[in-house]
């Protein structure tokens, strides 16, 4: 029944009870629907927040390892460079060193030719012993030659030992090529030189003597020539006398070191001064007779450590 305003009339009609229980029915069952699919929705949410948070702790555990893995690829990164320019200091140092090396075997090679050139008289002076020096004193036994070790390097892999054995081996060049530019020094300075050309009127030791006719120890070698012959430093070393010294006549004296002094006396002429620095071979004077003597000649006179001896036991061509 359905009762409107007063004006209107009432309006009334009948519904049947299968149209009661169907609209129940319906209405119950769409509520439940609803219901059903509520509790679903809410169910469905839940699991998806549940899994939304298991994926997103997912991410920030992996964010975590990425960030790990590219802390570890800079680490990798750095280490590798780091590596890398080791080697590349190292390959250099190695090389520079092998560089080296070869220099001084090249160096040594040189000098000791220059010992083989010039080893003919029978030399000894002290050297070091910090390498097997045998090889470079061997003068007047065999001809001497320079060691390689280039070639044993070859199989060395260890670093550490590579270079060990690279130092070692540049210090016993170091110390050879002392040794080498000693001899060589020694060489020049040893008075082996001849001081003049010409023919020897005396020798060193007893003689009649020309002025007196008696016996007489001569203490030098005279080498005779024509007047104004050039005369020439036996060895190099250092003037310690010029002048004329009474029946030396004009005479000079050279300090050789290694305990070598020798004199050239009866000169025409002198043309060198005190404390001038002669190479082996320089022209010092000119042949004459001054002083007592009886032809243009030098008189030669060799001194070891303060003694007077025979100079043909250094002189080659006499």
């Amino acid at each position: 029944m359905i009762i409107p305003d007063t004006n209107k009339k009432v309006i009334q009609f009948n519904l049947s009870k299968l149209l009661i229980y169907s609209t129940m029915i319906i209405t119950i069952s769409v509520s439940s629907y609803f219901v059903v699919k509520n509790l679903y929705l809410e169910a469905l949410n839940s699991y998806l927040y549940t899994y939304s948070d298991s994926l997103n702790q997912e991410i920030e555990h992996r964010d975590d390892k990425i960030e790990k893995l590219y802390a570890i690829n800079a680490e990798s990164e750095d280490e590798i460079d780091y590596l890398r320019q080791s080697v590349s200091s190292s390959a250099l140092y190695f090389e520079d060193k092998l560089v080296e090396l070869d220099l001084l075997e090249t160096e040594v090679s040189s000098l000791l030719a220059l010992i083989n050139d010039r080893s003919e008289t029978a030399l000894s002076i002290p050297v070091s012993r910090s390498i097997d020096h045998s090889m470079l004193l061997a003068i007047n036994e065999e001809q001497i030659s320079s060691p390689s070790v280039i070639d044993d390097l070859k199989n060395i892999t260890t670093e550490d030992t590579l270079s060990d054995i690279l130092n070692v081996q540049l210090e016993q060049y170091d110390d050879l090529i002392n040794d080498v530019e000693s001899q060589l020094d020694f060489m020049e300075s040893y008075p082996d030189a001849s001081p003049t050309t010409g023919y020897v009127t005396s020798g060193y030791g007893y003689r009649t003597d020309p002025f007196t006719g008696l016996q007489s120890f001569h203490r030098g070698l005279d080498i005779a020539n024509t007047k104004g012959s050039p005369i020439y430093a036996a060895g190099s070393g250092v003037v310690t006398y010029v002048g004329y010294n009474g029946n030396y006549g004009n005479m000079i004296a050279i300090s050789h070191g290694y305990g070598y002094d020798t004199i050239y006396s009866h000169n025409d002429s002198n043309l060198v001064e005190v404390g001038d620095i002669i190479t082996k071979g320089d022209l010092i004077a000119y042949m004459g007779s001054t002083g007592r003597s009886t032809g243009p000649h030098v008189h030669f006179e060799v001194h070891f450590e303060g003694k007077q001896i025979n100079p043909r036991n250094t002189l080659t061509d006499y």
